[in-house]
Parts: structure tokens; sequence; C-alpha cells
């Protein structure tokens, strides 16, 4: 029997981010999960996903040449080397994570894990031994009882990869950041999308503008959206079900040991993400929103510390950025409106367009604002922002509001010019 000092469930973001600094702090750490390293994220979400955006985005460039006076052919699109292109970005970032297994000296065990008691678990007939542990398994999509989900058409978005040909037509059930994604992608590659939303509005969790403002917008590139609308019987070429995730709490005997389980799955933790055993903690998608991979890392990197007694600063859940990698993109952080006003908080809105900034303008790219709510004491309450580098630009907020930072030290702060970033420094003289 091996024995550690931490063992970590999972190797998705929250896992290997936990082990790497449990290993820096000089703890034995082993990392256990049945897939490659990386999780879902850098498997088949995050990364391969920005792989397929970015060709999407060269396709449209080029179809749209003329406007920059360069004339070209008409290009064609050879879907499997599309899909393979994601591959390559997969297997190279996920080399660079076993290199760092094998630098810090973590024991990785490619295999499923399964709770024998509070101390031990069993990988494919190995008994390892610890004395603490984390659970990071993540997340896995939710299906829709009314969709017949046995037929090869239907699919979650990890079987997107496995797509041998461009699909004519497609059904996306489920307009989230996931859904809004892929129905840029598919579009921009000439596949006749429908966008089904039960909400209101498409991307819900967005501020209400900037959902609008993208409604509008894939709209005129001819995507068939549908919000207030329940998908129960469906008839397309492929159907893509992107309504949410559950927590990927079953099969590791978690309930055998008395671990407990909460809603949609997800592993119930105290403020330090711990279960009700003591030696046990969990992070990352598993227990619970927001499902986002920096969130992940955030949860891992602060139990380590907590279980190493260091003090770490608290995560602070209104403080943590979002992102749509659609074209325009998406960056939001903070409360919305209309989370402020549900709170009785007095705000300020101060915004701006991106086609009276010097480099979108010279660049082709002015779709799009930036909107920032500050309170009355000038501090950073959210901001919103729909445009290019929008995932990028808002950094910038989530440094200043993670540190106390007022609109006056913002401005205080030279911006370079041409720059899309300089829009918040411009935004933001409104309170001068």
């Amino acid at each position: 029997m091996k024995k550690y000092q931490l063992i970590v469930v999972g190797g998705g973001p929250g896992g290997y981010t936990a082990a790497f600094r449990a290993a820096e702090l000089g703890m034995s750490v082993a990392i256990v999960d049945d897939n490659d390293l990386g999780g879902v994220c850098l498997n088949w979400g995050c990364i391969p996903t920005k792989s397929l955006l970015k060709n999407a985005e060269v396709f449209e460039l080029i179809n749209n040449a003329n406007s920059y006076g360069i004339e070209v052919g008409k290009p064609k699109i050879h879907f499997e080397k599309i899909i393979n292109k994601t591959i390559q970005a997969r297997k190279r970032l996920s080399k660079g994570l076993h290199f760092q297994v094998r630098k810090l000296g973590v024991d990785f065990f490619p295999g499923f894990a399964t709770f024998i008691d509070k101390n031990s678990i069993e990988v494919d007939g190995n008994t390892l031994h610890g004395d603490t542990f984390i659970i990071a398994t993540g997340s896995k999509a939710k299906h829709l009882h009314s969709i017949d989900h046995s037929g090869g058409n239907v699919m979650t978005a990890k079987e997107i990869f496995s797509l041998k040909k461009l699909p004519e037509s497609m059904t996306i059930i489920g307009a989230g950041a996931i859904g809004v994604e892929f129905a840029y992608f598919f579009n921009a590659l000439g596949t006749r999308v429908t966008l089904l939303e039960a909400k209101e509005n498409i991307l819900p969790n967005e501020d209400v503008e900037v959902s609008q403002w993208m409604h509008k917008v894939l709209k005129r590139k001819k995507v068939d959206i549908q919000t207030d609308t329940m998908a129960t019987e469906i008839d397309d070429e492929y159907i893509l079900v992107s309504i949410g995730v559950e927590g990927n709490s079953s099969g590791f005997g978690l309930k055998k040991i008395g671990i407990e389980i909460g809603s949609n799955n997800h592993i119930i933790v105290d403020k330090n993400g711990k279960t009700n055993l003591d030696n046990i903690y969990a992070v990352g998608d598993v227990i619970g929103p927001p499902w986002l991979a920096h969130v992940s890392s955030s949860e891992g990197l602060y139990v380590v510390e907590h279980i190493a007694k260091l003090s770490p600063k608290k995560i602070d859940y209104d403080c943590v950025p979002a992102c749509t990698y659609s074209k325009p993109e998406i960056g939001s952080i903070g409360l919305s409106q209309k989370i402020l006003d549900e709170r009785g908080i007095d705000y300020k809105v101060v915004k701006s367009f991106f086609n009276a900034n010097g480099k979108a303008v010279a660049s082709d790219s002015t779709e799009g604002f930036i909107k920032i709510l500050v309170s009355d004491r000038n501090q950073i309450l959210g901001a919103h922002i729909i445009g290019s580098n929008a995932t990028e630009m808002i950094s910038e907020f989530s440094l200043a509001m993670s540190n106390n930072l007022s609109v006056e030290n913002i401005l205080d702060s030279i911006h370079p010019h041409p720059t899309f970033s300089e829009a918040i420094f411009e935004t933001l003289m409104q309170l001068r």
C-alpha cells in the first residue's frame, strides 16, 4: 500500500493545480484520473473549443478579405483537419502537464478511484492511502429527458469532437456560453443553426444589454434564435444539448463512506472546501457553480494552502470573471444591474461604445460596448464588455476589484494608445 500526505482525485484544473501547489509545499502527492490530465477543460472544453473558434474566425476573415483591399479565392473547409488541429493543441498542453507532474515529483495514477474508507482508495486493483484527500472530479453534461439521447444525432459538447463532417443543419438546445459559442462556430462555417433557450434571453447569466446585443449579432448572421422555448421533439440532422452540468460525484464510493451529496449531485462543503469528513475536501465543478476552470484552480490553491495552515485569502465569488468566446467576445465580472437593484445597492452606470475607440475603428472591430457599474464611493461593482478582446480586457477589472482599487486608481494609471483597453479609461473618465 502506497501512502501519501495528499491524494487528489481528478486531474482537471482544480485537481492538478492543487496537486502542484501541494508538491511545491513539500507534501507527498498523488493524483488519480481515469482520463488524461487536464480534465474536461483541456480535453473537450476550454482549450479545444477555443481552437475551433479560431478556425471560424479565420474563415470569416478570409470571406471578408475584400473589405481590407485583399482579393482571395473562395476558401474551402476541411472539417477533419479542423478537428485534428484541436486534438494537437490538446496533446501539446497535456504533455506540459505531464512534464510538471514529473518535475514536481507527483505520482500520477491513470485509473478510476473508488473510496474504500476515508483514508484509502482503490485504483485498478492498487490501494492508495492518504492522510488528506481533495475530490476534484468536475462535472458532466446534463441530459434533456424530453429528447432521446440514444440516437447518434444527439450530442453534448464532448461529442462534437467526434464529428467527421460539417453538419448542414444543427439545433442547439441551451443558449448559455457553450451554446452561443457553438452557434457562432457552426454558423460561421455555413451550418444552418437554430438556437433554443428556455429563458427570456440568450446568455441568461449575462447583463441584459449584453445578451440583447449578442442576440442582435447572431440574428444578423442568420442564426434562428427562439427564446422562451422548451425543447420537446426536434427533427434535425444534429442536436447539441447544452443545458448545463451536474456534479460528477457518482461511482466513486462517496456515499458509501458517508460524504454528503446535495442537489444536482454536488458535494456539500463548508467555507474552506471541507466535506462532512474532516480529512476530505472538494473543489471545482463538483461542488457547484460557478462552473469555471479558473474558479476550480483558485479553489484548489485555497484548499491546499488551508490544509498547510497558510491562512489563504478567501475567494470572493462576487468578483469572478466570466468569458464567452464568440465573436464578438464577452467578458463580465461582478454584479449586474439586475442584482444590484434586487439587493437595493445604489450605483452609477457609465458606458461607451467601441465605434468611438481608435484601435477598434482602425481594425474594423467596432462591434459592442463597455458598461461599468460603480458605487457611490467610486468602487467598481461590476463590468460588462461585449466586443473584440473583451475576454482579455476583463482582467483589468479583476485586478482592480480584487485589490479594492477605486476608479481614481485606474484613472491614475496610463493606458497605451491605441488599444482596446484604453476604452476602459475613456469610459471611467465620464465620472471625473
